[in-house]
Order: C-alpha cells, then structure tokens, then sequence
C-alpha cells in the first residue's frame, strides 16, 4: 500500500521559483534601464533608488543558475529563492504605478480626459506630490528588502560562474526490447522498415535519415529497438550502431561512441578529432550502415551537418533514425518529415495495462478488476509508459480497494516515474519557454485553446521578452508557441483561418501544473482554504457554481497578489456583479480578467481601478449591454475581447484614451463605427470586428492604425462599403474579409500599386457583390504567401497581377462557379506549393483531366487537389 500513497506533488516544482524569478528579473532590469523609466525617475525624484535596485539586481542575476542547482539539496536557497521571486512581483507591481502615472499625465496633456476629469485634476500638484510621497516609501522599501536578499546571497555562497544545466539526468537506453512485450506498434514498425528499405528516402545524400517524433513515454525508443533488431533489417545493413544520444550534440563524442561500438579494441579517449574521423570513415567506407542516435535534444545544424560528412563515405542507402520529443530537430538533422508517433488505442493501451497487472490469463479470473482497468486507462490518454507504469503497480494485488484507489486519484499524484520521465522535456528548456508553459496550466484539462488568445494573455503577463529588434511581441510569441509545439507540449494542431486551435496531452497538462504550483491553482469542488498558497498570483474556476454570491470564498480572501482571474468555459452559477465588485476591490494588481460566456448585465464601475489590467475578455456574454465610461481609464490596457456581445450597443465613447492597446475584437449593435475612436487606437496590431447585424460603416480615419498587423471583418451583412483608408494601411499582414453579403471593396486607383505592402495572407469569403480584386492589392504582390477565395458567386476572374506573386505558396478558391479559367500567368509562381479548386464546375473541366486546357499552367505545383481528389 505505500506505494498507492497519495502525494501532494509527484515532481515538487523546486526549478519554479529560479525560473520565475529569472523571468521577471530580466524584464525588470530592462524596465529600469528604459528610457521611460528614464524620464520617470526625473519627475518622481527616485534617481537614487532606480540605480541601486538596477545594480543590485544584475548582481543577483548572474547567481541564479548556481541557485537554481543548488536549491534541490539546500533548504536555505529554496528559501532565498523565495523571497526574490516575491520581490520581483512586487517591484513589478511599483514599477507599474509610475507608468499608469505617467499615461495619465500624458492623457491629460493630450486631452483624452474629459471636462469633468480636467475638473478632477485641478489640483494636479497635491495630487502630485501625495503620489510622491506614497511612492518615495515604496521605493526605498524596495531598496532595504532587496538589500538583505542581496546580503543572503552572500551568506550562500552563490557563485556567478555556474551555467544553466539540467536537473534531471536522463537514463541510457540500449537496443534490446523483448518483442513479445511491445503491444499496438505492428503497424508502425512496417511502415518504418519501409521507409528504411526505399532508397533515396530522408534526404539528399548516400545517407538518409527518418526522424521520429512524440512526446515522452509514447514509445519512440522501444519502436526504434523493434526496428534495429528485426530479421530483414539485419539483412538489409551491414553494420548497426545504436547510440544514446547524451544532451549536448558532441560530434567528438559521438564519433568516438561510434567507433567502439564496430571496433571493440581498447579505448580511443586519447585520440584526436583528425585520427578519430579517419578511422571512422576506413570503418564505414562503402558499407550501407543503419545509425540510431536514440533521444536527440539539441542541435546545431553545422554540427550535425559536420558528422554526417564524415558518414559520407557509406553505400547509397544507408539510414539514421533518429527519435526525439522535438519536432526542430527533424528540419535540422533531415529533409523528409518526422514519422509521428500516435498514442496507443484504447483497447492496445488495455491489452498492454492486462500483460503488466495480471500473471498470464490471470485477468480472467477477475471480471470486476478489468471493469476498472479500462477506467485506469482511459486516463492515461494512450501513453504506454503510463499504462505500463500503472499495471506494474497494481500486479499481484488483488484488493478491489487497491484498484479503486488508483483510478479515483489522479496518476500523476502516485509515485510513479510517469511525470519525471516528461519533465526532463521541461528542465531541458530555456528560461523564456517555461514560464509560457506553465501558465497553460491554468485552463482545464482537454481545453480546445487558441493560438491568438494565449499569446496575449503571455503579453499581458510579461512572459513576452523582447527581442530589442523590430519585432513584435505578437510574432514573438508565435515563435514561442512554435517551439513549444515542436517539443511536442502542444497536440491536435488544426489551422484556422485566424490561428490554430490545439490541445495539451493530459499528462503534459499535469506536467504544466506540476510546475507551475503554487503560481496558478485550479478552483474545483475539493479546494479549502489549505489547497490554496498565499503566493497564489493565477486563479482559474472551471465552475462558477463553486463560488458564493455574497463573499468572497476565504481561500481568496487571504490572497493578495493575484493577477489572473480566469473562466475559461461556460457554466451555470451565481458569479457576476456582485463576485467582480470583490474581486476588484481585493485584487488591486489583476492583470487578466477572463471571463468567457458570462452572463452578468454589466461591468462594475470600479473596472477602471484596475490600473495594471493588460487583458480584459468578455467574450460571448449576451446579457451586457453597455461598459462603464471607467473602463477607458484602463490606460495599461492591451487586449480587450468583446466577440459574441450581440447585445451590447456601442463602444464606450472614449475608447481613445486606452492608448495601450494592441489587441481588440468586437461585437456591436451599432449601426456605424464613428471618427476619433478606434482609429486613435494607434497601437493596435490585431482587430477583429465580427458578427454585427447593423453595422452600415466603419469608421473613416481607418488609415491611422499605423501599427494594424492583423484586420478581420466578418459577419456583417448590411456593411455596405469600408473606408478607402483601408488601402494605407502599409503594416498589415492578414486581411479577412467574411460573410458580409452587401459589401463592395473600394476600387482605388490604378496609379496606388504600392498601398499595401507587407500583405501575407488574404481571405475573401462569402462576398457575393466582389466580381475581381480591388487595384490596391497589387502592392501586395510580391508578399503574399496564401489567398483563400470562397463562396463568392460573381467572382469573374483573378487578377493579372497574381503572376508577380513571387513568394504565393497556397491557393484556395470554393464555390467560385462563374471562373472560368485561371491567368495565364499562374504558371510562373515557381513557388507555389498547393492548389486547391472546389465547386467551380467550369473552371474545374478545364483542369480535372490532365489534358484540360489550364493543366499546363499548373502541371509545376507539386500538390494539386479538385473537387476533393487529389490530382498530384
């Protein structure tokens, strides 16, 4: 039974608090030294104080790595740690004050309050100098707590010349596996051999190489062993090496590692890189060679491309698989994609869990016992190593409690080495990754998520670091996504028009929760008050009901640094105005409030006390029908989420003075979008305007959104036209035009080519007024990447200029039955990847045989699909 034991953590997440220290720290020591900061510390006074803080704290940076390692063993350090992680949120927090101060005096100066707030501001000096007061406190508070943490550090004995390493080592893996105990992999194993036999598969070169891809505990190494030992590879190879590939890509290494695995003389540790290569390539010199680096993490592309130089020397056909949890690695290391390897099937996964748990045909015996097998693993998504992990825990026991136990609790709370053998994966990744990794622990599990939506609320939470270039956070953020995505974290990635929408594997759910205790913590019907940490800064309900009307539950009266309020999913309960007004009144440094498909009629005023809110969704609620004038004085304000808010009935009339925002998508019953709202907005990169039944117009001074990287109007079927400004906006990237059934795009004129010029993708959909192209997209040209075109009946032709579509890789169109033939000039897209054509009757004749009139225009295009079939 000891081993049935819950626990309160199975992995204790003792890297949290160096990674989260360190990842506030930096972005702290980058606010300090900002030029806003710089004009801040000469109003406020605190030249002083900003100093001291900055060089303390790159004095503490450089110890954080020493910490981090040392803190497993060191009660002490666990603690320094501590208190330096609550250090940085408070500092953040005061440093915060002085910007929401600043913005305001700029709004004032620039007239974006209103009378009445002039008013309010008469005596701006008392106000001034009260402010100076309260903050000339906080700041040298600030300097005397991170003093003593600076004088801890000495005490510890940290050092400044440890480099990041991981903490959990990795086991070495050998090529054996005994075949009748892999279960669900036939299938796998012969379409790997085959791609093994083909020659010319896995790139270019005598040798090829076929990655092999999945997250933690699928299998990955136990395919590879079934592969390496089976009689026709034996066959087909005349040598075999199997590798263990150590964290670090040491060509030196691996050479070495290479050559005592075919020439077993005495140890080569002495040789030099110039005798180790010319043995290995008199080793493998004409002979077709099967390679296996098992588990390869990191590496770079010259190293790699260095040793398979060296392999060079082999017969034409020789193989390297390679297994990893990292998708990158297979666009480094080859040219072909990675084989992805799937979860096991719901009755393999029972099969499998019944040969551990059971002595052979023993389960027959037990009825009731495999009643609740199946139970266990359904939880266990499909991954072998947890099903393995699981029946081994339970053979031999033959108590129904036992049994009963381990499918009630949750199996990441056993010991087990399920989650260990996953967080490696973690451990392994920079610093800037696994804070965005943990935050998605705060939605609940098999949460269908958005692309979009997590990147902004990673920049509302400072998770985004800069990259002091040109680049956005936006695209920032997308590259941490993809990252993550490649390391296998994110699972069953469909593309949407506007983002991808994609999953988190169950276990590496529970592996972001491990993690990113006690930052975040998910409310469900168990939570007491000793559930929750008083360091708890991420709050999300899955369940409103759980919440009373009256008070505040007392697990979160006794928070106080909160910074996410979050309802990720709909359900009925009580909470509304009522719970909002305590929220706001006790959670004074919220960043994020997400409330999707609520139901309350209106947002409380005290909304604009909130001075350090970033993200604000109300996304679906069909009840509010109007948003407080406080809402504008939100000056930190970056995404504000209004779609599916069908009922309300115009943006707030100063909607100008949230100068901070980047990101705003809404739903309105107004009939027209004025001047001298949105379009004041000039730091938004992403619009959405969706689903308004009476919207007629938008607003005129469209031209303004200088920074307009991502515009989406859809939905609107009185929208008769948009404003000409539309054509200047020279940063955009992604236009989506949808379902606005009286809509006709302005023409422009001819001599405006180059409006649009950074244009990546466009999507026209369900415009039946559109019969071609507005001029002004000729500018776009030689930038876009992909045009989808649907459901458009009066669609006549495509433009000319689609010829000059130097970097166009994707072609959609649908439901397009009056285009009759594609330009001639199509056939000169050398970079056109895919064609797609679908329900244009006249225009499909002309393809569908490969004889038809157009095919010869498009005979270049390596993917081409009609009607559905796929035709190349």
């Amino acid at each position: 039974m000891a081993r049935l034991n819950l626990l309160q953590n199975l992995v204790t997440p003792l890297t949290t608090m160096a990674e989260v220290a360190s990842s506030i720290l930096g972005p702290l020591v980058e606010k300090l030294t900002s030029s806003v900061f710089e004009e801040i510390q000469l109003v406020w006074g605190v030249k002083d104080d900003r100093e001291k803080l900055k060089s303390m704290l790159e004095i503490i940076q450089k110890v954080l790595a020493d910490a981090e390692q040392k803190q497993t063993k060191e009660e002490a350090v666990r603690h320094w740690l501590s208190k330096l992680k609550n250090f940085c949120y408070d500092a953040e927090d005061v440093l915060d004050e002085f910007e929401v101060k600043a913005l305001q005096r700029w709004a004032r100066s620039t007239g974006h309050l209103t009378f009445k707030r002039k008013v309010r501001y008469l005596f701006s000096w008392l106000s001034n100098f009260i402010f100076q007061f309260k903050m000339a406190h906080k700041m040298k508070e600030l300097r005397e707590r991170l003093d003593g943490i600076n004088k801890e550090k000495t005490e510890l004995s940290l050092s400044t010349n440890v480099s990041e390493k991981a903490l959990v080592q990795r086991k070495e893996t050998h090529s054996f596996v005994p075949v009748l105990n892999v279960i669900g992999r036939n299938e796998d194993k012969r379409k790997l051999i085959d791609l093994l036999m083909r020659s010319g598969e896995g790139g270019a070169g005598k040798i090829g190489v076929v990655p092999v891809v999945g997250i933690g505990g699928i299998g990955k190494t136990t395919l590879a062993k079934l592969v390496y030992m089976d009689g026709r590879v034996n066959e087909h190879f005349e040598l075999k090496v199997w590798l263990s590939m150590p964290i670090e890509f040491e060509v030196k290494r691996i050479i070495r590692d290479i050559i005592q695995s075919i020439d077993h003389e005495a140890s080569r540790d002495s040789w030099s890189l110039e005798m180790l290569q010319n043995h290995l390539r008199s080793l493998v010199e004409n002979k077709r060679c099967l390679f296996v680096l098992d588990d390869v993490w990191e590496v770079r592309r010259e190293d790699w491309l260095g040793l398979r130089d060296l392999l060079e020397g082999v017969s034409e056909g020789s193989k390297v698989i390679v297994t990893s949890r990292n998708k990158s690695i297979a666009s480094i290391m080859g040219a072909v994609p990675p084989y992805n390897l799937s979860s096991l099937s719901l009755e393999d996964s029972l099969t499998l869990f019944t040969k551990c748990a059971f002595d052979q045909g023993q389960e027959k015996n037990h009825p009731d016992l495999m009643d609740i097998a199946r139970e266990i693993v359904s939880k266990c998504g499909g991954n072998p190593m947890a099903v393995k992990t699981l029946g081994s825990l339970l053979h031999s026991k033959d108590n129904r409690s036992n049994w009963e136990s381990v499918r009630d609790s949750e199996i990441w709370q056993l010991e087990t080495d399920i989650l260990p053998s996953l967080r490696i994966s973690y451990d392994l990744m920079p610093s800037y990754l696994k804070q965005c990794f943990a935050y998605c622990s705060i939605f609940p599990k098999n949460y269908e998520f958005n692309s979009l939506e997590l990147i902004q609320l990673w920049i509302s939470n400072g998770l985004i670091q800069s990259s002091g270039g040109n680049q956005e956070l936006e695209e920032i953020g997308q590259q941490y996504w993809e990252e993550l995505w490649s390391r296998s974290f994110f699972d069953d990635v469909m593309e949407d028009y506007l983002f991808l929408t994609f999953k988190m594997h169950d276990l590496i759910h529970e592996l972001a929760i491990s993690v990113s205790q006690p930052e975040s913590f998910n409310v469900n019907i168990r939570t007491h008050d000793q559930d929750v940490s008083s360091t708890t800064r991420h709050i999300s309900f899955s369940d409103p009901s759980l919440l009373q009307e009256d008070e505040l539950p007392s697990y979160l009266s006794k928070l106080s640094g909160v910074r996410t309020i979050m309802f990720p999913i709909k359900k009925e309960g009580p909470a509304g105005e009522s719970f909002l007004e305590m929220c706001i009144s006790r959670f004074k440094h919220l960043r994020v409030l997400y409330l999707h498909d609520s139901s309350f009629d209106q947002l409380p005023s005290s909304i604009g006390t909130l001075k350090h809110l970033r993200f604000l969704h109300l996304c679906s609620n069909r009840s509010i029908k109007k948003l407080p004038n406080s809402v504008c004085e939100l000056y930190n304000l970056q995404s504000l989420g209004l779609a599916g808010c069908e009922e309300l009935e115009e943006l707030p009339a100063n909607i100008k003075s949230m100068i901070n925002l980047r990101f705003l998508d809404i739903t309105t019953k107004q009939q027209r979008l004025p001047e001298g709202g949105i379009g004041c907005l000039t730091s938004l990169r992403c619009l959405f305007i969706g689903d308004c039944n009476n919207l007629e117009a938008l607003f005129d001074d469209m031209q303004l959104l200088t920074s307009l990287r991502k515009l989406f109007i859809g939905g609107c079927p009185k929208l008769a036209c948009l404003p000409q400004g539309i054509k200047n906006l020279k940063a955009l990237e992604n236009l989506w035009i949808c379902n606005c059934e009286n809509l006709k795009l302005p023409e422009g004129e001819s001599d405006e080519p180059r409006s649009m010029s950074k244009l990546r993708t466009l999507m026209f959909m369900g415009l039946p007024k559109i019969v071609s192209f507005p001029r002004w997209l000729e500018g776009s040209a030689r930038t876009l990447q992909r045009i989808d075109v649907a459901h458009c009946p009066n669609l006549s032709k495509l433009p000319e200029w689609l010829q000059n579509c130097s970097s166009l890789r994707k072609l959609k169109i649908n439901d397009c039955p009056r285009l009759s033939s594609l330009p001639d000039g199509i056939r000169l897209i050398a970079t056109l990847r895919e064609l797609w054509i679908d329900d244009c009757p006249e225009l499909s004749s002309r393809i569908a045989a490969r004889s038809g009139e157009d095919w010869s225009k498009i005979a270049h295009i390596p993917e081409i699909y009609i009607d559905g079939r796929k035709m190349k």
